[in-house]
């Protein structure tokens, strides 16, 4: 992909640098779907860790941590939602992959995705996120979501942030002008009603508008200079235009915050084993009862998503994802961790 980029970037002015433009494009798109869709088993776990409000042994430290990782898992289903409406508006289609965690997620061309360095973790390099538990997850979500403006910017992947790989994305777009098809067919519109925001992608002006939104909910306002240590989630808001509301979104305490700002949360609670919904030492038992059980629904969650914007099938949609953490929390309570895909024997 970087490739595609830099012979974008150095090419003398011809017809066909819309065509190259609009290909790099569509790829970028893609990418957004893997990207996306790798956030969600990943915080699903680690949501289905913790000791759920209303069960025996639910803290005001895990109520409020379960809160703030809910609502940011309905988001990441918003955006995966935005990301595969934007594949068919630039004339490819998402292809929904099940990721595997514990390998480093890449472009198309083996170019890792994501190279983030997070002043909230201290942590810096290529991004190969792991199932854990809250606990043990909870740097890494920091990871995902750190915002652009603490990353020096970067025109090709690996991307410092999901923030630079969309303003690729957008910008790619724009140079591809006229090429663009802006196809509307299978496109996929499930959240509440009323937002202020486009869920379908008709026009630039629809993109451009989706990727704030991923954006504005994931990272937060860019805000210059950063703000600097102790960061509080105060100083990484959501702006009112760009907040998921109404029935079965976010509650507007969580909505305010961005992603990052709702997992500064969740770290400064210091949540402990006791918050968590199993006793003892989780195993690796990718071949359990319960584990079989959740790469099954997994698996057919897959094959669903991929029908749903192909426009074979009308059965399901993108909120089906919410029916895992049942699954994954099985796992958890019998003792063991979360694998979302068949262990791969070599």
């Amino acid at each position: 992909m970087s490739t595609v980029i830099n012979r974008l970037a150095t090419a003398p002015r011809a017809a066909n640098n819309a065509q190259i433009a609009l290909a790099a494009a569509q790829v970028h798109a893609q990418v957004a779907v893997a990207v996306e869709l790798y956030t969600i088993p990943f915080y699903l776990s680690a949501l289905a860790s913790i000791v759920p409000p209303g069960a025996t042994g639910a803290t005001d430290r895990s109520k409020a941590a379960y809160a703030s990782v809910l609502s940011v898992c309905t988001e990441e289903m918003l955006h995966l939602q935005l990301a595969a409406n934007m594949c068919i508006a630039l004339g490819t289609s998402p292809n929904y992959t099940a990721p595997i965690y514990g390998s480093v997620p890449t472009f198309p061309d083996g170019m890792p995705i994501l190279d983030p360095t997070d002043p909230a973790t201290g942590d810096s390099g290529i991004l190969n996120a792991t199932i854990g538990n809250i606990l043990q997850a909870l740097p890494t979500m920091l990871d995902i979501e750190v915002p652009t403006e603490f990353e020096a910017a970067r025109l090709t992947p690996p991307y410092r942030s999901i923030g630079q790989m969309y303003a690729a994305l957008r910008a790619l777009t724009r140079l591809a002008g006229t090429e663009v098809p802006w196809t509307m067919t299978n496109q996929q519109s499930v959240f509440a009603s009323g937002q202020t925001f486009p869920q379908t992608i008709g026009s630039f002006a629809d993109l451009s508008a989706a990727i704030d939104v991923i954006c504005e909910q994931g990272e937060g306002q860019a805000q210059s200079p950063p703000p600097s240590e102790p960061f509080t989630a105060s100083e990484f808001m959501v702006a009112a235009g760009d907040r998921l509301t109404g029935a079965g979104s976010d509650p507007a305490d969580q909505a305010q915050f961005s992603h990052f700002g709702r997992f500064l949360n969740v770290q400064a609670l210091n949540l402990t084993s006791a918050d968590l919904v199993y006793a003892g030492t989780a195993s690796f038992a990718p071949t359990s009862q319960e584990n079989l059980k959740l790469q099954a629904d997994f698996a057919a969650l897959i094959t669903t998503l991929n029908g749903i914007w192909a426009g074979t099938t009308s059965v399901g949609s993108i909120w089906s994802m919410t029916n895992l953490l049942t699954d994954a929390a099985n796992v958890w309570t019998a003792g063991n961790i979360p694998q979302w895909t068949p262990e791969v024997i070599c």
